[in-house]
């Protein structure tokens, strides 16, 4: 195998972040967790997309079943990040609005509680094993082919993905995850060699949509949290009704706007 295969070296790299904040996390309390846990999630979503990059290779398949175990722990850390990004997000709204979602607050600090019980019992469970035989895996799976070749193969997987990206600008309004979806394979297999797969504004702007997508996609998490507290625990007749009612309309609107830039960094990485 090429001592400098690009894909290899950026695997073993991720796969090492993953483990190393593993590790932190299990050591760590809740309240510090905010920071560690989006590291290892960063590098979960990165292995996952070059799982995703290697399987379109030809003769490279069978990754799933050793995949699993780390993506299940990742689903439940994900859970409990989605309530902290909600919190944060719901803070802001009450620092900008001057006023204090107290029993929504209260039921996702509550929540946050529980979950931590289940990201514990997930990671003392959790087995490494798997994850480094499936590393043995890629690095057997890319032992007989040439940095050139695979090059080659990437830049046209990018491209083709770009191709359906462009295609689907004009559903963003109503089905912006799914330009979300797809420009983040997009980003992380281009960044895998940033120069010479992508130009460096091109990927820079795929970078700048990817932020903005990502804030809608927080508040898109917020707002269900509290359409759904509303409609299950609050009596329409109370006052917080009302007040929440008009907390999704704010959410709203702030994601409109959200999309309005993201469609102009979308149009930017798209031109090219």
């Amino acid at each position: 195998m090429p001592a400098d295969n690009f894909i290899l070296k950026h695997w073993i790299k991720q796969q090492t972040v993953f483990l190393q904040n593993l590790e932190e996390l299990k050591k760590q309390g809740k309240a510090d967790t905010v920071e560690v846990v989006h590291d290892l999630r960063v590098a979960v979503k990165k292995l996952r997309a070059y799982l995703k990059l290697l399987g379109r290779l030809p003769g490279i398949k069978g990754y799933t079943r050793l995949f699993k175990k780390t993506e299940d722990l990742f689903n439940v850390v994900g859970k409990h990040r989605d309530i902290e990004m909600a919190l944060e997000r719901l803070k802001v709204f009450e620092k900008n609005k001057k006023t204090s979602y107290t029993y929504f607050r209260y039921h996702l600090e509550v929540s946050l509680e529980q979950l931590w019980t289940w990201v514990r019992t997930a990671l003392d469970d959790y087995e490494e094993k798997d994850l480094l035989s499936l590393t043995a895996k890629v690095e057997k799976d890319l032992n007989d082919k040439t940095d050139d070749e695979l090059l080659k193969s990437v830049k046209a997987i990018v491209e083709t993905e770009l191709t359906r990206s462009r295609r689907l600008t004009n559903r963003l309004n109503e089905q912006p995850h799914l330009i979300r979806k797809l420009f983040k394979d997009i980003f992380y297999w281009a960044s895998l060699l940033p120069k010479e797969i992508l130009p460096p504004e091109q990927l820079k702007s795929i970078s700048k949509s990817l932020d903005n997508l990502g804030n809608w996609q927080d508040l898109e998490m917020l707002h269900s949290k509290i359409k759904h507290f509303r409609k299950d625990f609050v009596p329409d007749t109370k006052d917080v009704h009302h007040q929440l009612k008009q907390l999704e309309e704010a959410i709203k609107g702030r994601q409109e706007k959200i999309i309005d830039r993201a469609r102009e960094n979308i149009n930017k990485a798209l031109a090219h």
